[in-house]
């Protein structure tokens, strides 16, 4: 019996086109598609990423007035499972590329002049980082073992307001390179948080099967902390 999950299946066309036309019709804040991906990028780099019930936050937008507002169920279904779909496809495609397949290439708009812009994904993919911080300090604090974090660092300040803060100018045969660049970087970085991840997701399965399999402790049996009372006269009262 083969119990191998489906493979994710992305979002098609018109999925997507939907999903694009119900964003921009939300209020100053909501994500477009560019900077959702690469803020569903971050979130499977990252060694703790949050469910659902965080992130959906992020993709209406932050101000008072950007709560997702439906036409219908219906709406409602489609539009949230597209955005499960894309999440889902993001991972399945990482996944992939770190065994040796085809990995994600970033989603980039294009300027007016045909160029890739990449600005607007790597502000999702920071945004990303900061809301699931666990794991990158350290890629941070080192110059070496944050290489792959440049590229983004660059495109997330290029305009920035503090002048300080911009990279040398991104000329145009640099800019051409940018979806191969970002594909090689966000697979890197991966793979560099992947021990991480494991290791954390090994702890919970732990944890998971030591409450799974802790008996039971009756009212009437000797307490566990060894005191020689009954469980109902010592540390359940403490517990109740």
């Amino acid at each position: 019996m083969n119990n191998a999950a489906p493979p994710s299946v992305p979002p098609d066309a018109a999925e997507l086109a939907a999903l694009q036309s119900f964003l921009a019709s939300l209020p100053a804040g909501a994500m477009t598609l560019e900077r959702l991906d690469g803020f569903f990028c971050a979130l499977h780099c990252a060694v703790s990423p949050p469910g659902p019930s965080v992130w959906l936050a992020q993709v209406w937008g932050e101000s008072a007035e950007s709560q997702a507002s439906f036409d219908d169920e219906g709406q409602a279904r489609a539009i949230v499972g597209t955005l499960m779909k894309m999440h889902e496809a993001i991972g399945a495609a990482l996944e992939r590329g770190a065994r040796g397949g085809a990995s994600h290439r970033p989603r980039l708009a294009l300027r007016p002049d045909g160029l890739p812009g990449g600005n607007d994904w790597a502000a999702g993919f920071v945004l990303g980082m900061q809301i699931a911080p666990e794991g990158w300090q350290p890629l941070l604090a080192d110059d070496e073992a944050g290489q792959a974090l440049v590229p983004i660092m660059m495109l997330h300040h290029e305009h920035d307001e503090d002048e300080a803060m911009r990279p040398p100018p991104i000329d145009a045969a640099m800019r051409a390179e940018l979806p191969e660049v970002l594909a090689d970087v966000l697979l890197q970085l991966h793979q560099q948080l992947a021990p991480a991840r494991r290791e954390l997701q090994r702890g919970e399965r732990q944890a998971l099967t030591f409450r799974r399999s802790a008996p039971k402790v009756g009212r009437n049996d000797p307490c566990p902390c060894g005191s020689g009372r009954k469980f109902k006269a010592c540390c359940a009262l403490q517990a109740g």
